[in-house]
């Protein structure tokens, strides 16, 4: 299991919106493009949810990934956009999501309305059950409130 593709957000080319005030909710998409190919356990660190920050709602969309492949979304831990290998992704939007064939979810899971916030900022991450092929595309619908 590694950190296997870092999205623009998470590496800090592009920005997360964040709620000018308490209550006011945020929308971003995030989205990467697989550009090698995944082996089982890989982590795709996909997302930033901002410090103070929880989610409200999630959408996930994905191309199909390929036969058998489920995902995982959910909070890492360790710093967002460190490489460490040995970060973790946990399964708090979705767990064991079939992405065998092209899909858009909503989080079901009631773990994903009680992420606490916190006082940093911390990635989401997709976590596959099986090999991915190359070119593929995953994207990640947050929002989010203070």
């Amino acid at each position: 299991m590694a950190i296997a593709i870092q999205s623009d957000w998470v590496l800090g080319r592009k920005q997360t919106p964040t709620s000018r005030e308490a209550g006011g909710v945020v929308a971003q998409r995030f989205e990467a493009t697989i550009d090698a190919d995944l082996d089982v356990g890989d982590i795709v660190e996909l997302a930033v949810l901002p410090a103070y920050h929880t989610v409200v709602d999630a959408i996930l969309d994905t191309e199909a990934l390929g036969t058998g492949v489920s995902v995982d979304v959910g909070v890492m831990s360790g710093a967002v956009g460190d490489p460490d290998g040995t970060r973790t992704c946990g399964d708090e939007l979705f767990s064991a999501e079939d992405a065998s064939a092209a899909a858009v979810v909503r989080a079901s899971e009631s773990s994903a309305f009680t992420i606490a916030p916190a006082g940093a900022d911390r990635s989401i991450g997709v976590k596959v059950s099986a090999a991915v092929t190359a070119g593929k595309k995953i994207a990640l619908t947050l929002l989010m409130v203070q």
